[in-house]
């Protein structure tokens, strides 16, 4: 049940936060001067709003832990249906940045600032590229109920790789707003996102799968919450009529988006199949329990066997 409340509170967190955000950037914010109305005071109200959803889903996840167990892989159509949007989401945001970067070259005009070209964004490009490919691939595992990546379980790394090359690249270019608010979404974001696909990566490869679900859980949510909040928003506000998407550029925050939304379905799907109560004593010692009391079980019927043969009347 704490887990089930704790992705309410996930959902209400993203959608209140979601909320803020927009009514923040459509009534308190100055698209001439880049500045707040209202001095940031909404803001920080939605900061605030996230934060703490964050840390009660969190602490109700913590309360759960007992709960948590290794991924059962099971026909999921839904999780299958995220994980293709997400890799198509990958595979656009990657064509849509080589097309800029490519303009750039040529140009020297970019929706980029032209100064801030180099390695980084082209690293950006290609794990994008892979990534999406990849979630491709792991999306017929979904639909098919198998777990793909049962044989090469290093495959998923190229998710992490994505994780690092974007808190890389959020870190050193667009974290660098006159606002705490702005980099703070940015900033941990990406890293809750990048720490979220290294806990499924551990548990999709079967290494240390309680621990890996308990803090895949943690972190995922705070990836759903902070990215949808952020990310979401801003591209609602693109499709508004506003200019403002965020010191993260649109086309970056695409392949965030997807990501975020493959990774509150995956969780929520999780819970429905995966989820199951151990032992306060831990599954070895309930494993060796079970054999005490086979075994006890065994010598007493061999014991009443014996006791029934020697007064068994001729």
């Amino acid at each position: 049940m704490n887990v089930g409340n704790a992705l309410k509170v996930t959902c209400v967190g993203f959608a209140g936060g979601v909320l803020l955000r927009v009514v923040q950037m459509l009534f308190f914010y100055d698209y001439e001067t880049g500045f707040y109305t209202d001095n940031g005071l909404m803001a920080w109200i939605c900061l605030g709003f996230v934060v703490i959803s964050c840390l009660l889903a969190c602490v109700m996840c913590f309360r759960s832990r007992r709960y948590f167990g290794p991924y059962v892989p099971r026909k999921n159509t839904a999780l299958g249906v995220v994980s293709v949007l997400s890799g198509a989401a990958l595979l656009a945001s990657s064509v849509l940045q080589f097309l800029d970067y490519m303009n750039y070259q040529k140009t020297g005009a970019s929706a980029y600032d032209s100064t801030k070209r180099g390695a980084i964004h082209v690293a950006f490009i290609v794990a994008c590229l892979l990534f999406g490919v990849i979630q491709f691939y792991v999306s017929l595992g979904f639909f098919q109920g198998k777990n793909n990546l049962a044989r090469v379980p290093l495959l998923y790394l190229t998710a992490v790789v994505w994780g690092v090359a974007y808190l890389v690249l959020v870190y050193v270019f667009y974290a660098k707003s006159s606002s705490f608010v702005e980099n703070f979404f940015a900033v941990i974001g990406g890293a809750s996102t990048l720490l979220a696909l290294f806990y499924l990566c551990k548990l999709l490869a079967g290494v240390d799968e309680e621990g890996a679900a308990k803090r895949l859980f943690v972190a995922g949510i705070c990836a759903v919450i902070f990215t949808v909040t952020y990310s979401f928003a801003n591209l609602a506000l693109l499709l508004l009529g506003k200019s403002y998407s965020g010191e993260i550029p649109a086309m970056t925050q695409l392949s965030s988006l997807g990501v975020a939304f493959f990774l509150l379905v995956f969780l929520v799907t999780f819970r429905k199949y995966s989820l199951r109560r151990t032992p306060k004593s831990g599954p070895q010692r309930i494993a060796g329990r079970e054999r005490e009391v086979s075994s006890g079980q065994k010598a007493g019927e061999e014991k009443k066997s014996r006791g029934g043969r020697r007064f068994r009347p001729n």
